[in-house]
Order: structure tokens, then sequence, then C-alpha cells
């Protein structure tokens, strides 16, 4: 009797955690539908106050330095497409990490515009709290057989 409870327990957990995967995954995916029809309000909803986001040049941006270029204009995103990405799950946090494509333009600190075609791998991780689940870091560096494409706009 006792083996069958663990069995039953274990299966129940793994359960479980499929459904949470599939959760973290439309959430995540979220993000970047979010970010393409400018949805800031779901972005604002999705990213933890004290997010940080790492770029592939080096820099860093809050999450109020992200949305306010996302809504100044000085950042848009014009597709996205995913190759891969990895769910694992450890207890109330989520770790996905992929790789992706992104267009995009944004404004430099001259003023003028860029056009870039970038293939990231990235890492995100996910703090899942009762009902809610918030983007607490994203890290994304670009693939070592990319060749970035920036182009005045």
């Amino acid at each position: 009797m006792l083996w069958m409870t663990l069995y039953l327990s274990l299966i129940s957990a793994a359960q479980s955690n499929k459904v949470l995967k599939e959760k973290i995954q439309k959430i995540h995916q979220s993000f970047f539908d979010g970010i393409l029809a400018e949805d800031y309000k779901s972005i604002d909803q999705l990213l933890a106050k004290d997010v940080s986001l790492g770029f592939p040049h080096g820099g860093f941006s809050p999450k109020e330095g992200y949305i306010t270029a996302l809504k100044n204009g000085n950042l848009y995103y014009d597709s996205s497409s995913h190759e891969l990405s990895n769910i694992r799950i450890y207890d109330n946090t989520a770790v996905v990490n992929g790789k992706s494509s992104l267009v995009f333009r944004y404004k430099d600190e001259n003023d003028q515009w860029f056009k870039m075609l970038e293939h990231l791998s990235y890492t995100t991780v996910y703090v899942i709290n009762k009902n809610t689940v918030k983007m607490v870091a994203w890290q994304s560096n670009r693939l070592p057989t990319d060749v970035t494409i920036k182009v005045p706009e």
C-alpha cells in the first residue's frame, strides 16, 4: 500500500509539473507577444519590480527603463521567431533557456535610428508565487555564429 501511495504521488507530481511547464510556456510566449503588440500593460504586469534585463551589448536595463523605451518609441520590435525553448521548474522558480531571432529598431544616444537582427541565446528566470508569475531576470547573448546586422533606419 505504501508503494502504491508513493507511486500515485509521483504520478501526481509529474502531471502537476507538466501543467506548470505549460503555464510557464504560455506566460513566456506572452512576453514576446506583448513586446510585438506594444502591450505595455501586459509587459508591466509580467515583469517583477526589480527585474534586471541584460542584453548582448553588455548593458542592463531595469523594468522602468525598458518599459519607458518601449512607450516612448525609442525601442520597437518588428518580429521574433523561436528555435528552441527548455523549461525547468525548481520549487517556485522556472528557468527558461532558449534561442530566438529578433528584429527590432532603436534610437541611439545621438537620436539616430537603427534596425537590427539578432540571433540570441537567453536565460529567463520566473518566480511563481501562488497564482502570479513574474519575470525576475533576462540575460541574452548573441550566438557565436551570429553576424549582427545594424543598419541606419
